[in-house]
C-alpha cells in the first residue's frame, strides 16, 4: 500500500502560498494524473468498486460539452462526469463497465458564466448499496442504481487495450473540451456520506483543511503551486503533468475558497 491517508506533512509538494486554481480554454487543455503510483493506489484501494470524488467548477460560456474529470481503464470501462451543455446544460455522471453504462444526472441549470464556483461530489458503490449517488453544492441531486454493471481490467492494467488514463480538462478521445476553472480535486477510496459533503461544502466556500477530515483520501490536489508544469497532491504526492504548448491550462487566483 502506499500510505493512504497518510498526514499532510509526508507528502513533499510544492505551494506558492496563495491560493490557485486551474483555468482550462476551451481548446485541448488537459492534465494527466496517470502515474503508475497513482494507478497502483487506485488498484489497492478496490477503485473500480468503491470511491468518490470531489471537485470544484467554475464555467465559462461553452457551446460544447466538457468533462471535468475521467477515470478511464479503457472506453468501455471508466468512470467521469461530463457537463453537458449540449442536452439541456446538466451535470451528468457516468459509471460505465464492459460498454453498458448507468447515469446520475442534474436537471438544467444555469451555471454558464455565472461567475461562481460550485462543488460537484461523485459516489459509486458496487457493494451492498450498488449505486452512485451524484451530489452538488453540498446537496444530493441524484441516485442511480448499478444493477449488474462492473468495470473490467484495474487502474494499473498494462494489457489494457486504450491504456488507463486518469485526466481533467479533457475527454478520453479528446472531444470535450472544459472551458472554465477547476479547483480542490480529492479523490477517497471510500464512499463519501451525505455528511461528508456537507463538510466539503462549507457554504460555499472550499477549504483544504476539510479535505482530509472526511472519508479516505488518497490524493488532494490544490493547484496552489501557481506555476510550473505540474501539480503535486497533498497527501501522497502523487503528481499531475499540465499539457504542453496550446494543450497548458494556467493558474489563476480565482479560486473556490472565496
Amino acid at each position: 500500500m502506499l500510505g493512504l491517508g497518510a498526514s499532510l506533512s509526508s507528502a513533499s509538494f510544492t505551494s506558492s502560498g496563495e491560493d490557485f486554481s486551474i483555468l482550462f480554454d476551451g481548446s485541448n487543455d488537459e492534465i494527466d494524473f496517470t502515474t503508475s503510483a497513482f494507478q497502483a493506489a487506485l488498484a489497492d484501494a478496490n477503485f473500480k468498486s468503491s470511491g468518490s470524488a470531489s471537485i470544484w467548477v467554475r464555467l465559462n460560456t461553452t457551446n460544447t460539452n466538457c468533462q471535468l474529470w475521467d477515470f478511464c481503464i479503457d472506453t468501455n470501462n471508466r468512470i467521469n462526469i461530463q457537463y453537458k451543455h449540449n442536452v439541456t446544460h446538466k451535470y451528468v455522471f457516468m459509471f460505465k463497465g464492459g460498454g453498458s453504462q448507468k447515469t446520475a444526472e442534474t436537471g438544467t441549470l444555469t451555471h454558464e458564466n455565472d461567475g461562481n464556483f460550485h462543488h460537484i461530489v461523485c459516489t459509486w458503490d458496487k457493494g451492498d448499496d450498488n449505486e452512485q449517488k451524484l451530489y452538488l453544492d453540498g446537496s444530493l441531486i441524484a441516485t442511480t442504481g448499478l444493477a449488474s454493471i462492473a468495470l473490467s481490467g484495474d487502474f494499473d492494467d498494462a494489457t489494457s487495450a486504450s491504456g488507463v488514463e486518469v485526466i481533467t480538462g479533457t475527454s478520453f478521445n479528446g472531444n470535450a473540451d472544459l472551458n472554465g476553472y477547476l479547483d480542490d480535486f480529492a479523490v477517497y477510496t471510500d464512499v463519501l456520506t451525505a455528511s461528508n459533503v456537507t463538510t466539503l461544502y462549507n457554504s460555499g466556500s472550499s477549504d483544504p483543511s476539510n479535505v482530509n477530515s472526511v472519508g479516505t483520501c488518497i490524493a488532494h490536489w490544490t493547484f496552489n503551486e501557481g506555476t510550473g508544469t505540474t501539480v503535486t497532491d497533498r497527501i501522497n504526492a502523487f503528481e499531475g503533468t499540465l499539457g504542453t504548448g496550446g494543450n497548458a491550462p494556467t493558474f489563476s487566483t480565482d479560486n473556490a475558497a472565496g
